[in-house]
């Protein structure tokens, strides 16, 4: 008997209404593991600025089942059929479920401190400094990279959907509530949608896009509860019209999903409405610095032996024995804050240890600060233009101040585009120019494929397919290659 997807309860949620829930679905929410998200902010810091954004990766992981789901529903192939049967949005919502199950304390500020090389450093604000320097002088050189499509996030070991994976893998409730419910699935297809991965695979490449592609379920539901939860307005597009538009296709043997032609205007809106949660709020000036005040000292706690925070190896660890030990339930933004007040309460000299910048760091946080603001300093820029933008920056005093050793000055370098896509001649181009010979067309199709899965489809009744940037009808074709860089300088008292 063919398994049908049954609703046994339901979550009032603010941003979609009511969220049903499956019987595996409302068993996995009650796991401690799954409750731990209710500890981790969405937006870390943020709420210090903008007081609405108390959300949870808990509530949006739920949000992403949801949306994810809708979109199962209403996906129809060119001829109008339908595309999913219920086992699919089965394994869909579970994947929808938890994609963010192994997110770190104050979400992607710790995540970039765990991915980085420099964790061991003792970081001097001038090192900090130099880092951004390098940042704007990268501007003067010829852009010559390509976009890495689709990339295997299982070669990136500390990045959150990877150790949401290992999560998964080792958490005996977890599998042994999937087995009971829903022996048809199987989790290396879960984690695999989860990273982004399609080479184990091939056949849940239409899955995989639907959780990991320019427009997915993920960034859906976080555009809106982002934008509900901060108060701002950006979030609001034709969801309704974007469902209705989705269609799947085969593109050299792989399920592509794409819009309709009909559905240009809304992925532009939203694709407009991700860019403006960047510059309104992500890089909102408060928002800025108290985040790379706390992923500075979160170096700081990882490194400094008189602070308990794991290292690399450690987490790791925590999370393979999460079933007998609860490290990881308490690795949450709460620790980050039990840490912080810690090397207060102790008989330990902070500044025997680190420089008075971090110290510094430490008494601002502490006390709910932040370094001031310096408004004489702020520049900001939108061109498609690199080596204009470079020239532009260069003139400016806060960029040559980059090379002061004098650590009163902290400077921030923001870059946000619409979109990642590249259009496809010059995509070829570029892959031509590095294997120092053209491609054929046989070649570029492998190269090609993984660029549909990854951007936006646009998928003609005639059947051809291309990417929202190849189209004249969408505004993407002219922003594509369109950057807003904000440079700012706050200032480091050093007491």
């Amino acid at each position: 008997m063919a398994y049908r997807i049954e609703f046994v309860d339901r979550i009032l949620d603010p941003v979609h209404g009511f969220i049903d829930l499956t019987q595996v679905e409302k068993e996995i929410i009650e796991l401690p593991i799954f409750k731990r998200l209710q500890s981790l902010k969405q937006l870390s810091l943020t709420n210090w600025v903008f007081p609405g954004a108390e959300h949870t990766r808990y509530m949006h992981s739920l949000g992403v089942m949801h949306i994810v789901d809708l979109m199962a529903i209403n996906l129809r192939t060119v001829d109008y059929q339908s595309y999913f049967n219920d086992e699919q949005r089965q394994l869909l919502r579970l994947a929808g479920l938890l994609h963010d199950i192994g997110h770190y304390p104050l979400s992607h500020v710790t995540e970039y401190v765990y991915l980085s090389t420099l964790v061991e450093e003792n970081q001097s604000l001038f090192d900090y400094n130099q880092r951004v320097k390098e940042q704007i002088d990268d501007l003067q050189k010829s852009d010559t990279r390509i976009p890495d499509y689709m990339k295997d996030r299982y070669t990136v070991p500390m990045h959150h959907e990877y150790m949401g994976t290992e999560v998964i893998k080792n958490d005996n409730d977890i599998k042994r509530i999937i087995n009971k419910y829903c022996s048809f699935v199987d989790i290396e297809d879960i984690c695999d949608i989860i990273v982004g991965c399609v080479a184990r695979k091939p056949e849940i490449s239409a899955m995989v896009q639907l959780i990991h592609s320019e427009v997915d379920a993920d960034g859906i539901d976080y555009i809106m509860r982002d934008a509900t939860f901060s108060g701002t307005s950006y979030g609001g597009f034709e969801l309704g019209l974007l469902f209705r538009n989705l269609v799947v296709t085969k593109y050299n043997n792989i399920d592509i999903i794409g819009i309709r032609p009909k559905g240009i205007s809304v992925v532009d809106q939203y694709l407009i409405s991700k860019y403006f949660a960047y510059t309104q709020v992500i890089f909102n000036r408060h928002v800025a610095i108290l985040d790379t005040m706390a992923e500075i000292f979160t170096k700081t706690l990882i490194r400094l032996s008189k602070s308990t925070y794991p290292g690399a190896k450690e987490l790791l660890s925590y999370i393979k024995n999460h079933n007998t030990n609860d490290g990881y339930l308490k690795f949450t933004d709460r620790s980050f804050w039990t840490q912080l007040d810690a090397l207060n309460k102790t008989d330990v000299d902070l500044a025997d240890y680190v420089s008075a910048f971090i110290v510094e760091i430490h008494e601002k946080l502490q006390h709910y600060q932040e370094f001031e603001f310096n408004k004489e300093s702020e520049f900001m820029i939108t061109s498609n233009d690199r080596a204009k933008v470079y020239e532009s920056i260069i003139g400016k005093d806060i960029y040559h101040n980059l090379d002061s050793k004098e650590e009163n000055r902290l400077v921030l370098f923001h870059r946000k585009g619409f979109t990642s896509e590249m259009p496809e001649g010059l995509y070829r181009r570029k892959i031509d120019d590095i294997n120092n010979e053209p491609i054929t067309d046989d070649e570029f199709k492998d190269y090609n494929t993984k660029r549909l899965q990854e951007g936006v489809a646009v998928i003609e009744p005639d059947g051809d397919i291309h990417l929202l940037v190849d189209d004249k009808k969408s505004i993407m074709s002219f922003l594509y290659n369109t950057n807003t860089y904000i440079l700012r300088e706050y200032l480091v008292d050093n007491k």
